[in-house]
């Protein structure tokens, strides 16, 4: 297939075209060093990208690259070959070496003779003297008066070839003019002028026109007026005024011819088309997001990496400060010091005491943030608009009572779409009011941790990059003055979020259902943690002890507003205190423990042969969540989907769980075998949702 025929234009747009691709391959090579490309690599690339035949652009790159002078061609075997360099066309370098050291140095161009040889050879060194500034103060630049000069207008000064300009005589002031003088005065001696004089012939003259040039010594005659007159460096006797020459005339170059429209329409891969020529405004509200994400694709795509990001923020990469071993040394030294993640800005004024008015501040904090991300030593913790960095070695947020591993399989619930947090308080509302208000369970309550559910990720900042996992921030109480470091675990597949670190908060101040506020502030990473204040009261709830690893009754007293239907009093649900407290990686069996927890709790109907058991989806929700938390729209989903639960048609809200038959009597027949007793079977008995007489 033969290459279609092609214009000068479209050479040359060709030529410029792999020109800056190939100037572009070789940003770092010096200006003379050649840049070689073969031609089956240069039409492989563009056929790829303009969808054409590689033999037709081929032949066209050849055509428009042997036209030109900044390439030269070379073949080598059967492969055609481009050469160029970052200055244009590519000159071989002449090895010859007709100039060498050894050679001026045995054989000068000009031979000192003996007795001078002290000028070539000399064991002291010459002085240097340099200039030093010195600064002057700008009181004393001020307190300076600018020169005066006056009675004389300031002009340019004219060649001498050329006649002065027509200028208006300027008469000198009475104390100036000699024609108020009693009677004319007769002058003998010649007046010196401050410069180097000159003998000048003097001639009685009536009007002397004074030019500042430079003077020359004249013998003054008898004079009745001086004019001073400030013209341009006229000769001693004044030539009559040439007329003034017309200006030349203006050249206006002719316009250059106009080029090929230029295409304002930017298409994106889904053949969405957008108008370059819109206003910016209009577009980065309808596709903003989009034209961000595919510039950093492209950026991240770059092979010479000649951009470098950093969240949203992009940035030369040989403009990025480098970091030593020292430096990270220093900075991880310094954040063990303190014993919590740190900002960047922290770490920039108390280690670099770098000022943010400094024209280089910017552009350091980002090496700074650049180069620590790159490090496996540093975890970036931090928010949009707060850069946080932690490292190894930093005592534990919350705590290790819960595992990061277990807690995502429990709240995995969040993201399988059982999530129901919206349904009182829309993200709208959440957005515009700045705080969401939520329900305290026992769980949340006895462990610190909050479920991180639709209307806590409307309030709380999302993650800055795409590999961050976790988000350290800082919870006020404006009620009691403290401040508590809080970890938010960002959902990742199929694992859910949540926030730790609040135990000490909520065991101080709260019970299980209290009413909590989080509410943001002027900080990104700052927000304020209170609850509704009421008059004390006491009341047996349910606690955990952990040594014992059992669920308890305990007097508490308490200054918060409750809901009164999800405290977990001894008074309504007497017998919370026999549930099981399974291990974590057990409770994340969310029908095993529904279960358990119905039959724990709920009311007898049946027989010991047939046990059947009622109980409300309030008191299945209060209790359910002293295990694990769950929401309403879970439970919901299980009940409905298990066989071994029905809803009583009598009561509304009410639910019957017949368990599937046990296996005991088998054991049990099993045991009378010879050798074999019901008590050497008895742990095959502990099954969930077994009741045990022997826990109570």
């Amino acid at each position: 297939m033969t290459a279609a025929p092609t214009t000068g234009t479209d050479q040359q747009a060709l030529a410029e075209e792999i020109y800056r691709l190939m100037v572009g391959q070789g940003a770092m090579f010096a200006l003379d060093t050649p840049i070689r490309q073969s031609l089956a690599n240069l039409a492989e690339y563009l056929a790829r990208r303009e969808r054409r035949d590689p033999a037709e652009v081929a032949a066209r790159i050849d055509q428009a690259l042997s036209a030109d002078a900044r390439f030269t061609r070379e073949v080598v075997g059967d492969e055609v070959r481009f050469v160029t360099t970052r200055q244009g066309a590519y000159v071989p370098r002449d090895q010859v070496d007709s100039h060498s050291f050894k050679q001026r140095l045995h054989d000068p161009e000009h031979p000192l003779p003996i007795d001078d040889i002290s000028v070539v050879v000399s064991t002291s060194r010459p002085a240097i003297t340099t200039v030093e500034p010195v600064y002057i103060s700008d009181y004393w630049q001020m307190q300076v008066p600018p020169p005066v000069v006056e009675h004389v207008a300031p002009v340019e000064e004219a060649p001498l070839a050329e006649a002065p300009a027509p200028v208006e005589e300027v008469v000198a002031e009475p104390w100036v003019a000699a024609a108020e003088a009693p009677a004319p005065v007769e002058v003998e001696e010649a007046v010196v002028a401050p410069v180097a004089p000159a003998p000048v012939a003097a001639a009685p003259v009536e009007d002397v026109v004074v030019a500042p040039v430079t003077p020359a010594p004249v013998t003054a005659a008898p004079v009745e007026e001086v004019v001073v007159a400030p013209v341009a460096a006229p000769p001693l006797e004044a030539p009559p005024a040439a007329p003034v020459a017309p200006p030349p005339p203006v050249v206006v170059p002719a316009p250059r011819p106009a080029g090929p429209p230029r295409n304002t329409i930017f298409t994106l891969e889904d053949g969405t088309a957008i108008d370059l020529r819109r206003p910016v405004d209009e577009l980065m509200a309808e596709h903003g997001d989009r034209l961000a994400r595919l510039l950093a694709d492209r950026l991240e795509h770059d092979p010479l990496r000649r951009i470098v990001s950093f969240g949203r923020k992009y940035y030369p990469e040989a403009s990025v400060a480098s970091l030593g071993k020292n430096d990270l040394r220093k900075i991880r030294d310094y954040i063990l010091e303190r014993g919590e993640p740190l900002l960047d800005t922290e770490l920039i004024a108390d280690l670099y005491y770098h000022n943010p008015r400094q024209q280089d501040y910017e552009g350091f904090r980002f090496s700074l943030n650049y180069r620590l991300h790159r490090e496996k030593d540093f975890e970036f913790v931090g928010v949009e608009g707060a850069y946080l960095w932690a490292t190894r070695g930093l005592p534990t947020i919350g705590g290790k009572r819960v595992k990061a591993a277990e807690m995502g399989q429990i709240t995995a619930y969040l993201v399988e779409g059982y999530d129901d947090s919206l349904e009182l308080q829309s993200i709208e509302a959440i957005q515009q009011s700045g705080s969401v208000t939520r329900m305290l369970t026992f769980f949340e309550w006895e462990y610190g941790v909050l479920p991180l559910d639709a209307g806590l990720a409307a309030l709380l900042p999302g993650p800055l990059l795409p590999e961050q996992r976790s988000a350290v921030l800082r919870f006020e109480s404006p009620q009691h003055y403290t401040t508590y470091l809080v970890e938010v675990r960002y959902p990742a597949g199929n694992r859910g979020g949540w926030l730790q670190g609040l135990e000490e908060f909520f065991h101080e101040h709260l019970v299980p259902g209290a009413l909590l506020t989080i509410s943001r502030t002027g900080e990104p990473n700052v927000f304020q943690v209170s609850y509704e204040e009421a008059p004390e009261k006491t009341e047996r709830v349910l606690t955990f002890d952990e040594k014992k690893n059992k669920l308890a009754f305990a007097n508490l007293s308490f200054y918060c507003a409750v809901d009164e239907d999800q405290l977990p009093g001894q008074s309504r649900f007497g017998r919370l205190n026999r549930l099981k407290a399974f291990p974590m990686g057990e409770r994340r069996k969310s029908e095993m423990i529904l279960e358990h927890v119905s039959e724990t709790i709920g009311d007898q109907i049946g027989t010991p042969d047939a046990p059947r058991y009622a109980l409300t989806l309030d008191d299945l929700f209060v209790a359910y969540n002293v295990l694990r938390p769950g929401s309403r729209a879970l439970l919901q989903s299980l009940l409905e989907h298990s066989p071994d639960f029905s809803a009583d048609e009598a009561t509304p809200g009410r639910y019957i769980y017949t368990p599937a038959p046990s296996e005991t009597v088998e054991e049990e027949e099993e045991a009378e075998q010879p050798g074999e007793t019901v008590e050497e079977i008895q742990p095959a008995r502990r099954r969930y949702g077994a009741r045990y007489d022997e826990d109570e």
